[in-house]
C-alpha cells in the first residue's frame, strides 16, 4: 500500500528531477564509463563538435564532455559536504535554541539572526579568498555561513513541539531533557531538515561554482564552476566558444533545477 501511495505522489517535475540526479549521480560514480577519454588526455586545440569530440576540446587540446562528466564528481561532493556540515550545525543549533528558555535561547537565536543578514555569496567569497584555494577551504566557507537558514526552520518547529501537551507533560514529570529531545524532538523535526537539506544542496552548489569561477576553488581538480572560469580567462568567451563554457553552464542549471524539484515534492508530501 505505501508503494501504490508513493508511486500515486510521482508526478512528471519529480520524475524529471529523478532522472536528472540519476544522470549526475551516475556521471559521478563512474566516470570513466561514461566520459570517453581521460579529462588529461590532450588532443589537438580548439577543436569544434564532432563524433569524435562531443564538445570539441579546449585551448589545452582537452575533451570537453569529458572534463564535464569528471567534473560532475566535484561539484556534487563539494555542494553535498557543504551542505551536510551545515545540516548538522544548523539542526544542533536550531534545537539548542529552540528548547532552551530564557537569554540563553535569546543568544543563541541573537545569533541566527546576524549570521542571517551576513550576504552568503560575497562573505563565501572573501572567506575563500583567505584561506586559500582548495576543495576543503571552499568546503569550510560556505559551512560557516550556509547553517542558519536551517537553524531559524528548525527553532520554529523545535518551539512549535516543545509547546504540545504531551512534551509538557514529560517535562513535568522530570524525564531527562537529552532524552525529551532526543526521542520526542528531533523526530518531530527532522522531516524540516531533510528538506532543507535539499535545497541547501542546490544552494551550496551554486555558491561552490561561483566560487570556483572566481578562481578560488580547487584548480588541481576540474569543476563546472572552473570551467567556466578556464573559459573566460583562455579565450573561451573571446572566441565565441560556446561549447566550452555553455555545457558546465547547463549542467549547473539542471542539477540545481534537479534539486529544487525534489525538495518541491518533499515539501507537498509534507503537507499531505
Amino acid at each position: 500500500m505505501r508503494i501504490k501511495k508513493l508511486l500515486k505522489s510521482v508526478t512528471p517535475s519529480i520524475a524529471i528531477g529523478g532522472v536528472l540526479m540519476a544522470v549526475f549521480a551516475l556521471w559521478s560514480l563512474f566516470p570513466s564509463t561514461f566520459a570517453p577519454y581521460s579529462p588529461k588526455e590532450m588532443f589537438e586545440a580548439w577543436q569544434p563538435p564532432s563524433s569524435t569530440h562531443i564538445f570539441g576540446t579546449n585551448d589545452m587540446g582537452y575533451d570537453i564532455f569529458s572534463e564535464l562528466v569528471f567534473a560532475a564528481s566535484s561539484t556534487l561532493v563539494t555542494g553535498i559536504t557543504a551542505a551536510l556540515i551545515s545540516l548538522v550545525a544548523g539542526a544542533l543549533i536550531g534545537i539548542t535554541a529552540g528548547y532552551l528558555n530564557g537569554w540563553k535561547g535569546e543568544i543563541l537565536n541573537g545569533l541566527i539572526n546576524v549570521f542571517l543578514l551576513i550576504p552568503m555569496l560575497p562573505m563565501t567569497i572573501i572567506l575563500a579568498a583567505y584561506l586559500g584555494p582548495g576543495t576543503k577551504n571552499v568546503i569550510i566557507a560556505i559551512s560557516l555561513l550556509g547553517w542558519c537558514s536551517t537553524a531559524r526552520a528548525v527553532r520554529a518547529k523545535t518551539k512549535q513541539v516543545k509547546y504540545t501537551p504531551f512534551v509538557e507533560s514529560l517535562i513535568i514529570l522530570g524525564i531527562p531533557q537529552s532524552r525529551i529531545v532526543l526521542r520526542h524532538i528531533l523526530p518531530n523535526v527532522s522531516e524540516i531538515v531533510w528538506a532543507k537539506y535539499i535545497l541547501s544542496v542546490a544552494n551550496c552548489m551554486l555558491t561552490e561554482a561561483s566560487v570556483s569561477f572566481m578562481g578560488l576553488g580547487d584548480v588541481t581538480r576540474v569543476t563546472w564552476g572552473g570551467m567556466i572560469n578556464f573559459a573566460f580567462k583562455r579565450g573561451g568567451f573571446a572566441r565565441g566558444f560556446a561549447n566550452w563554457y555553455l555545457p558546465p553552464g547547463i549542467c549547473i542549471l539542471l542539477c540545481v533545477m534537479a534539486f529544487y524539484l525534489l525538495n518541491q515534492w518533499l515539501e507537498k508530501r509534507n503537507a499531505q
